[in-house]
Formats: C-alpha cells, structure tokens, sequence
C-alpha cells in the first residue's frame, strides 16, 4: 500500500511539472511570436509554429476552401520574432495592403489578401490565448 501511495505521489509530481513546463513553453512562444494571429471576419486562426503554409489543399495548415486560393498559396515564417509572408507561385498572387508581394515582412494590422479572401494580421485577442 505504501509503494502504491509513493507512486501516486511520483506520477502527481510529474503531472505537475509537465503542466508547469508546458506553460512556460507557451509564455515563450508567445513572446516569440509576439502574440500574433490572422483573423477573417468569422474565423481566427492561430499561428502556432515557426512554418505555416496557406492554401486550398487538406494538407495547408491554414486551409481556405475557395477557388481563388491556389492550392498552396503562400508561407509564412518567423525568424527573430518577425513574421514573413512568402507568394509560392499562386495563380493570383499574395497582396499585402493593396501591393502584390512575392515577400514582405509582416506588421500589426497588415491585410493580407489571397485571392478573394482577406486576413488580417493582428494581435492575439485575450480570449483567445491558451
């Protein structure tokens, strides 16, 4: 009963600091990443790793089932806690603020439009925060 008691006791301390560490973790990304989202008018999407490729196919990691999105459309990318946003060879081109881009460095509040859609590049809402 004791050697059960002491193994509760160890898988709890665990649990602790794996949940402890897994918050840390996310605190860091969010620094990182500076707590940075793109958002349409009815959805939000999270940008929750250094590589994020935006496009039609089931395997994007931002998906946009329209026809006006090409297939992969675009990447974004952070290095040094700047987000960058790359055109893949999309048929109708990657705009950012109204300018066709093939790259550009992202800022707060920028309007990334891929085909007929409109994302905007903005600040986590604290809702929203894991």
């Amino acid at each position: 009963m004791i050697s059960a008691f002491a193994l509760d006791i160890c898988v709890l301390v665990m649990l602790i600091i794996a949940y402890c560490e897994k918050r840390a973790g996310n605190r860091h990304w969010n620094e990182l990443t500076h707590n940075m989202e793109l958002a349409e008018k009815d959805r939000v999407y999270n940008l929750g790793c250094d590589e994020i490729l935006i496009g039609r196919h089931a395997s994007a990691d931002i998906r946009l089932p329209d026809l006006s999105v090409s297939r992969y459309h675009a990447i974004m990318t952070i290095t040094d806690g700047v987000w960058t946003i790359t055109d893949i060879g999309s048929k109708s081109g990657t705009y950012v603020n109204g300018h066709l881009v093939t790259q550009k460095v992202l800022h707060e509040n920028d309007v990334i439009k891929l085909g007929a859609r409109k994302l905007v590049f903005r600040r986590r809402r604290e809702e929203n925060v894991s």
